[in-house]
Formats: structure tokens, sequence, C-alpha cells
């Protein structure tokens, strides 16, 4: 399934594919597991992964459907088609409030066509989880898998969303208005879209051989980057692109996706790719495939991933790798800092939305909560009708989430054994490696009480954002 997932990124890119298409599951199949598993001859984890599989197996038809339809869909903006799939691309990089608003309500459009065909395949995974797999409601299963309360990253997200909301609005604002002329009252979901992707800023990239500097600041810790027999970069030849990173046979085989390097999403997204890579290569090949490649929960491997997203938009990194001027470090870091309070309140809200939700068993009728909480959490209005096109299974959106506070956990951590400038530090990856060989052993909140001594808390979180924003270093 992971070859197949591959090759659909790429295009239908040969990636030394043996064999032909994997076998379905079968109920009878996932009943003998079960068996096995109540006389203790396989780990829960086998009977998860399983029921993962069947459940995709069972949605595949309906998402086939959906795949077709959306493929063709295209926006029609002053004159221009905008694939449905290249949405956020274009947005990121669109200047221009009136085509980003036309975009909107093209968007609107095709969402109200596309729903029938996005709903039919929440309908299908609903069936196979509760039909098929006699769970209660999709949130019993889910917590199953996960072994941990649900309700218990709601309620994370909630305490979060108070305690940001004042630094929120004082950062967000300033930093809305000298990019794009905006009150945050008068903004819309594809105005952050435009914010976060930070293309204005490009001036200010580097014009150098960035392959080359990044190349040389792993390999003083040993570690090889882009000549490593175990990892594959397919670069994108759009700049944006959506990135990936897909685990083919742990640790031997990793491929990431990325864009060409041309400006700082691109780099972002390197950085946050390794963070995944680079924790599957260095898994200790001889762990139980249950600690190894079983992956219940995905906030331990995003985790890493926010930690290196951080790292290479640190001022640290900026100044001492990358070669920038102070002042302009400092500005991006800051910059940076802020796009994680916004990416941190939206996944927090979207954590609130889809387990309020999925606990009342709304699909459909779920979408005037999202519009109305994102709106009071985010300042940016939401249309309803793209609510189930910003929906993600296994409550992804929690994952998301905890692993900016377990990024941020982690970072601290590094601080008080390595200093301020751990990043520059070699011996970081050393401690990195230990974290990393352990694979999926631990969850995100036993793997930070154990290797980071404490909690998953805001406060970390918190120390790291900016105090004010540099709005005179924001080109108009």
């Amino acid at each position: 399934m992971r070859k197949r997932d591959l090759l659909l990124q790429l295009d239908g890119q040969d990636c030394n594919q043996e064999g032909g298409p994997p076998t379905h599951l079968s109920l009878s199949e996932i009943s003998s597991i079960k068996e096995a598993l109540s006389n203790n001859q396989c780990p829960s984890e086998t009977l998860y992964q399983a029921m993962d599989l069947y459940v995709r197996q069972r949605v595949e038809p309906a998402q086939a459907m959906f795949t077709t339809w959306m493929s063709g869909a295209k926006a029609q903006v002053m004159g221009k088609d905008i694939p449905f799939s290249r949405v956020i691309t274009w947005c990121q990089e669109q200047p221009e409030q009136e085509a980003r608003r036309l975009l909107a309500k093209e968007i609107r459009s095709l969402c109200r066509f596309l729903a029938p065909f996005s709903h039919a395949t929440w309908q299908a995974m609903l069936a196979a989880v509760g039909e098929d797999l006699g769970y209660r409601d999709y949130p019993t299963y889910c917590q199953a898998k996960r072994g941990k309360p649900l309700e218990d990253v709601a309620r994370l997200a909630r305490q979060f969303l108070d305690i940001t909301s004042y630094r929120y609005h004082k950062l967000i604002s300033p930093w809305l208005e000298a990019a794009t002329g905006l009150s945050l009252d008068a903004a819309i979901r594809f105005d952050a879209i435009y914010l976060l992707g930070l293309r204005y800023l490009d001036q200010y990239f580097p014009r150098s051989d960035l392959k080359e500097t990044i190349r040389e600041y792993f390999s003083r810790s040993g570690i090889e980057i882009f000549n490593n027999s175990r990892l594959t970069i397919h670069a994108a030849r759009t700049s944006g692109s959506q990135s990936f990173c897909m685990p083919i046979r742990i640790p031997r085989d990793i491929h990431i996706i990325i864009g060409p390097g041309l400006g700082w999403l691109d780099l972002e997204a390197l950085f946050h790719e390794l963070g995944h890579a680079l924790s599957l290569i260095y898994t200790d090949e001889g762990l139980a495939p249950k600690y190894k490649d079983f992956y219940q929960s995905l906030a331990l491997s995003e985790s890493f991933a926010f930690l290196l997203q951080r790292l290479c938009m640190s001022r640290y990194f900026l100044t001492e790798v990358l070669g920038l001027k102070r002042a302009m470090a400092e500005m991006i870091s800051q910059v940076h800092g802020a796009k994680l309070l916004i990416l941190a309140r939206r996944y927090a809200a979207k954590s609130i939305i889809e387990f309020e939700n999925f606990s009342r068993g709304w699909i459909q009728r779920g979408q005037d909560l999202y519009a109305r909480i994102l709106k009071q959490e985010t300042g940016f209005s939401y249309d309803p009708e793209t609510y189930l096109f910003d929906l993600m299974p296994d409550f992804y959106a929690m994952d998301y989430f905890t692993a900016f506070l377990g990024a941020s956990c982690m970072w601290e951590y590094l601080v008080a054994q390595l200093g301020e400038n751990w990043v520059l530090d070699k011996k970081v990856f050393t401690i990195l490696k230990d974290w990393w060989r352990n694979g999926n052993r631990y969850d995100l909140l036993d793997f930070l009480e154990k290797f980071c001594k404490g909690p998953l808390t805001p406060d970390a979180f918190m120390k790291g954002l900016p105090v004010d924003f540099p709005v005179d270093l924001i080109p108009t």
C-alpha cells in the first residue's frame, strides 16, 4: 500500500515496486487476528493495523469516484484555470486580494458540487468502523487504537486556545496588515494561506547553492542526506508543491517529495520531511513490527518534523549556516514563530471541531460548527462548504496540534542540555539518534516523560513565541 501511495504521488514513476497489488483483508481474517490476540499470539497493534487496512480498502471505491471528479474540478479566476488540487499552492503565491476572493467564490461552488462524493467516502468509512468492525462510533475506534482518551486532547486544545488568545491577536493583526493591508476582521482563509506561504519574503532567500550548504550541515554530524542509500529525495518541479514522506521499508527505503528549493516554504518543507525521514532511517531495524512499522498515532513523528522545521528557521541556523545578517535572521525567525502560532491554533480548533462532530455523528451537519469555531479562534472567515474538504481521518488534526507542543518541549530540553545555540552543536544529533532508534515504541506523551523529563504542556510553546512583531521589515 505504501508503494502504491508513492507511485500515485510520483505520477506513476517507478520506485522498484515488486509484486502485484495487495490481497484484500476479509472480516474473517480480522476475526482470526482477534482470536490470536485473545490467545496472546499477537500484539494489539497488529489488530489495529489490520483494521486500518480493512477500512481503507472498504473506502477505496468511493474514494476513487471522489478523486476522479475532483481531478477534473477547476476554478476559473481572471481567465485562468486553477485545478482544485492546486488551490493552496496558488493562494500561497497570489498577492492580489481580489483574485483570492474570486477564488473563494469559485471554490464555494465547487465544494457544493463535490460534497456528495466526499460525503460518500466518509459514510463508507463510518460504515466499515460501525457495521463491519462493531464500534459504537468513530471516536471510540480511534481512541481504542491510540490507547489514550481523545477528550484529553480536546481539553488541552481548549486550554491552549484560551491562554494564547491575547498573544495571538497582538502578533497576527499587525503582521497581516503589514503583509496584505487587511484587518483580521476582513480576512478570509485564503488570505491566511497567502500569509503563511511567506512568498513576499522570498526576496531575502539566499541564492547560493543551498543543497551543498545543507549537505555540509548534516554531514558534519555523520548524517548523509543527498547520498544516502536509505533515502530517496524526489524534487517537485513546482515551488510550494505538497511535500510527503513515504516509508516503504523501515528503515531501509524511505522517500520524500519536496519542492525545488526556491524559497522559505521549500526550505521548511525539506526540513519537516527530513524530520520524518531521519527518525525512520535511524529506527532500530531489530525492533518488532509493532514498534517499527505500525503507527496508530503520528504525533511523535510530527513532533520530530516540526522540531527540524523550526531548526532551519531559527536565528542561529539562518545566520551561521545560511549566512543571513542578524536583523534579517531575527525577522524571518519571528515571522516563523508567529506562523507556528497560527497553525497551532488552527489545529487546536480543528481538534475540538472534529471531536465534537464525530462524537455527535455529524458529518454534513458539522459545517456550521466548523465555520463558527475557526472564525472565533483564528479570526479568519471559513466557508462552511469547505468543511468536508478540511476533514482528516484518524483525528490527524489532534496529532498535528500535540506535535506543535511536543516539538517545543523537545526544543526546551535541548536548550537545557546544549544551550540556546544547540542547532549548531554536533552533539545534538547524537541525542536525536538516540531518540529516533526507538521507532514507535512510545507515544508522544510517554516519550516526553521518558526522554525530556516532563509532560506535554503549552508552556514551552508559549516561551518560544516572539514578543513583538517586526512590521517595519515586512515588504508591502
